[in-house]
Formats: C-alpha cells, sequence, structure tokens
C-alpha cells in the first residue's frame, strides 16, 4: 500500500528502501527523545534570548530542503527557504517553556526539549516525539545536528566510543581518564540499551556484556617473536598475558610450542592457549 502511493507520487523506491527509511526515521526520533532526557541537566533555557535571537538558525524540513529562520529582538521570525523570503513573527512563554512560532502559512507550538548555542530540539506541543531541529549554522556549517548531539552526549555523560568491526559504535558511559578497565560499565549503540552478547571492536578486542553492561572485556594485544613471527594474544588483562589466553599467528590458532616474545615474558602454548610464561629459554 504504501509503496504503490509512493509510485503513483513519482517515488521509485523498493520496500526495502521504504523500510529503511523509515527505520532510519524512527531511529532518529528514538535518539532525539533520549538526548532530550539523558541531557536535561544540561539543558539551556530559550528565556535566556541571546541563545535565539539574531542568529542563523536551519533546518531541514520535510522536502529535505534547508530552511533558514533567523529569530529578531522585535519578535518578527525571517523564514527563507530557496531565497524566498516571509515573514512571520514568534513568542516565548517562559511559564511554559515554549515557543509560538507563526511561519504566515500556520503557526505552531513547541515546547523546549533540548537548547544549546548550537543545536535546538523543539517538541510539538501535544506530541510524544515530534521534533524540529534547528541547527546554528555559525556552530555547526556543515548543518550536522545529530553528529554535534552525539558529540554532545559523549562529553557530558562521559562516554567513551569504541568503533565496532560491523561499523556501529559501542558506547561506553561514565568513562573517567584514571579508569583502568570497562568492567561493569553501562554500554550502548546510538543511546539505544543493546542485547546481551559479544561486541569486537576494530583492535579485535571483545567485549562481553550482560544486562546493559560489560562483564568482561578480551584485549587483543600484539606482539612480535624473536624470530620476527606477528602474534595476537586474547587478554583477559588489559596490559598483560596470562595462563589460559589464547594466541593467534597469522589470523589461526598458534601451533603448539614455545614462543620467545621481545621486551615480554616467553611463552609456551598448547591447544591454543598459554600454559606457561616466563624468562625461560
Amino acid at each position: 500500500m504504501i509503496e504503490s502511493v509512493l509510485q503513483s507520487a513519482g517515488f521509485f523506491f523498493s520496500f526495502t528502501k521504504i523500510e529503511k527509511l523509515l527505520n532510519i526515521i524512527l531511529n532518529m526520533k528514538a535518539f532525539l527523545q533520549h538526548i532530550v532526557t539523558d541531557l536535561k541537566n544540561f539543558s539551556k533555557s530559550l528565556d535566556t534570548k541571546s541563545i535565539l535571537v539574531d542568529k542563523p538558525w536551519a533546518l531541514i524540513d520535510s522536502d529535505f530542503e534547508v530552511q533558514k529562520l533567523i529569530f529578531k529582538k522585535n519578535n518578527q521570525l525571517i523564514l527563507s527557504k530557496n531565497g524566498q523570503v516571509v515573514i512571520g513573527s514568534w513568542d516565548y512563554f517562559p511559564e511554559a517553556r515554549s515557543i509560538l512560532i507563526d511561519r504566515v502559512q500556520d503557526k505552531i507550538l513547541c515546547n523546549e526539549g533540548f537548547i544549546d548555542e548550537g543545536v535546538m530540539i523543539l517538541k510539538m506541543d501535544g506530541t510524544k516525539n515530534n521534533f524540529f531541529v534547528l541547527a546554528n549554522e555559525n556552530i555547526v556549517p556543515d548543518l550536522d545536528a545529530f553528529k554535534y548531539l552525539k558529540q554532545l552526549r559523549y562529553v557530558y555523560l562521559k562516554i567513551s566510543p569504541r568503533k565496532l568491526i560491523n561499523g556501529q559504535v559501542l558506547e561506553i558511559s561514565d568513562w573517567q581518564i584514571s579508569d583502568i578497565s570497562e568492567i561493569s560499565k553501562r554500554v550502548t549503540i546510538d543511546a539505544e540499551e543493546i542485547e546481551d552478547g559479544i561486541y569486537v571492536d576494530e583492535s579485535q578486542s571483545k567485549y562481553i556484556v550482560k544486562n546493559g553492561r560489560v562483564i568482561e572485556k578480551i584485549t587483543a594485544a600484539k606482539y612480535k617473536s624473536r624470530d620476527g613471527l606477528e602474534i595476537l594474544i586474547e587478554q583477559k588483562f588489559p596490559y598483560f598475558f596470562n595462563k589460559g589466553d589464547i594466541v593467534w599467528i597469522n589470523g589461526r590458532i598458534a601451533p603448539d610450542g614455545k614462543y620467545k616474545i621481545l621486551d615480554a615474558n616467553n611463552i609456551v602454548v598448547k591447544d591454543g592457549k598459554i600454559v606457561k610464561t616466563g624468562l625461560f629459554t
């Protein structure tokens, strides 16, 4: 039904592409809802007029085109799209933390979602997740509000990102510079809770996640043997290997034997695992 309507209107998307587009929209709405909730303690207010007025705000409208808005001190609103300008008006109601926007063709009442000098999230009054996202061109010149919001979220929530081999980003919350381990840290992907399982990052380190937290991390550490072999050891401890750790050579489980490691203890491997470490010859 959806596909036939779009095709009749001149859109020749496959149903799979439509589903992907709908999923992107739904994921964006979910992400914005998380931003509004998670960063509410860091949100500013439009009551501080200097944030809003005389700034080059822009949004991507429903036609996927850039619409520019300039809120003037005299409550005029300049709206520009494709060089065509109309003059509307705006008014802010501090008691409701809401802004009334007269766009000439209609009037909308929006509530503050998240307010920042670079990005504003406004929510249509009476809706659950009908958001408008405006970017300040002076601060976000590429208008990529979502990238900007992600970085803000990383900073405010002390999130340390880990790029996964599938292209997603594992977000480790409450990360401090002094932390030496991710164990027990809360983890998300795009602010969403994730399923229990093993997540592998680009360094081949593995994060074992249960109930939204890291319960174990296997660090993939690279070494060289004295005879030039490239050795990868899956370590239970981040800074040293130990008995039971798995050893790989050229992407395959290491053959049984002794390996002399440069700048570290030597190891004995059996069935792909370290069974002995030391300075033996």
